[in-house]
């Protein structure tokens, strides 16, 4: 993207999470999918706690944002 642009977060679902700590820091290893993916598999994206909201659970509702497909952020959907 040019001019500092980032693409536009991608609406999905949580299907699994993982928490785990490394050197005393918490992690989450989150399972997903994307709205616009097959109802089969999942994607994975490792992030710190503060990259994500508290306790992701599967089934939320989620925005995912990404750089060159590599996740740094996801964020709970507001209900509609």
């Amino acid at each position: 993207m040019r001019g500092g642009e980032r693409a536009r977060p991608q609406p999905g679902v949580i299907v699994g999470v993982r928490p785990y700590e490394l050197h005393g820091t918490a992690y989450y290893s989150v399972f997903f999918r994307f709205d616009s993916d097959p109802p089969e598999g999942a994607r994975e994206a490792r992030l710190s706690a503060e990259m994500a909201y508290d306790a992701p659970q599967p089934g939320d509702r989620v925005l995912i944002d990404a750089v060159l497909g590599v996740v740094d952020r996801i964020r709970r959907a507001e209900s509609e």
